[in-house]
């Protein structure tokens, strides 16, 4: 793996200082040098610090406290290093509702594709559990993330490793100005972290930036908006306790993220709603929740040139959500481009989404 400065982006200048290795053991301290710019990344506990110090980074680090804080409320900081219960070490595939959607989602998005030897980067990790898999899978795999707490954040990649008895590299950055050189990734992964960034486009682009030609970036368990509903409304009602410990929340549209990747130059193959969202009875559910569509009942309530003027601003507004949607995925874009309902979910309900893109040769 190839690394890049993240302060004058110089490729293949940073160097280690004394006889450790850049990445591991646990418990080593060093640091790299930019031979480039002099900037000096430390390296705590075997996992270099490579992101720049500077008012970018202060959401990220309010993030990564935000964290800690958030899992501490949780009752999830009760335990130390790897001293941790052993279902820990199991995660996604889990008896617990929340982890059971994100094992579906992340079985769905790599079904098929075949791992080995190639170079694997999980974004957005927190404890690296998708990296431990791809590394059993024979991947090189290399987790980022802005937390390295030995419980709930990178740290924890060390204990994983031992019981699972593989390797992969580990580093704490910033997703939106990646320490990576450009073109050297087989696949860049992410799950559930997409929507913590201000900076959708940015980390869209590098994702895009460190894939080779003909590489695949791997989106799981993203939620999403309505495309009818106010964004901001919609994470005070759902994201009260992630905002009061400033964690970064957003809620995307299906057509925002697919705008996206877009800009970056990747082409979306396959888009499909989060298994659990495309059963047909969830679709109906998802569409019909009070917070989406009014009631029927309420709309006869209405009467004359109100009721009128409302029919009309409606199907307007969802005409133009639809004709949006159909813009932005291709006719050979496998998953829900081949449901009408599915297709109708992923507007106005509010389903986790799973998409594969490529790089272009």
């Amino acid at each position: 793996m190839r690394l890049r400065c993240p302060s004058c982006h110089s490729e293949d200048r940073l160097e280690c200082g004394g006889d450790t290795p850049a990445f591991g053991p646990p418990g080593t301290t060093s640091h790299l040098t930019c031979q480039a710019c002099d900037t000096r990344y430390e390296i705590l506990d075997g996992i270099p610090q490579l992101f720049v110090d500077d008012h970018r980074w202060r959401s990220k680090q309010r993030e990564s406290e935000g964290w800690e804080s958030y899992n501490a409320e949780l009752g999830q900081l009760h335990y130390e290093g790897i001293g941790a219960p052993p279902i820990d070490f199991e995660i996604p595939h889990i008896d617990d509702a929340h982890w059971a959607s994100i094992a579906d989602n992340f079985d769905l998005i790599t079904e098929g594709l075949d791992f080995t030897d190639k170079l694997v980067l999980d974004v957005g990790a927190g404890r690296p559990w998708a990296a431990k898999h791809f590394a059993m899978r024979g991947a090189r795999a290399v987790a980022m993330d802005v937390n390295s707490h030995p419980v709930v954040g990178l740290g924890r990649g060390w204990a994983m490793m031992e019981q699972a008895g593989v390797e992969f590299d580990m580093f704490v950055g910033d997703c939106e100005n990646l320490p990576l050189a450009g073109e050297q990734f087989d696949y860049v992964f992410i799950s559930a972290a997409m929507h913590h960034t201000n900076f959708l486009r940015q980390l869209a682009r590098e994702m895009a930036r460190l894939l080779a030609p003909g590489g695949m970036v791997l989106i799981a368990n993203e939620p999403t908006r309505s495309a009818v509903e106010d964004e901001g409304e919609l994470l005070q009602a759902v994201a009260q306790p992630e905002l009061r410990h400033g964690i970064t929340e957003r809620r995307p549209s299906t057509v925002d993220y697919l705008r996206a990747l877009a800009a970056s130059g990747l082409n979306v193959t396959d888009l499909f709603l989060g298994v659990s969202s495309a059963r047909p009875q969830q679709i109906w559910a998802g569409m019909t929740e009070g917070a989406l569509l009014p009631p029927r009942s309420e709309v006869l309530k209405r009467g004359g040139v109100r009721r009128t003027l409302g029919s009309l601003r409606s199907r307007y507004r969802n005409v133009h959500a639809e004709i949006d949607l159909r813009r932005n995925l291709s006719r050979k874009t496998g998953g829900i481009r081949s449901s009408h309902a599915q297709m109708m979910s992923a507007l106005y309900a509010r389903p986790d989404i799973n998409i594969r893109a490529i790089k272009p040769h």
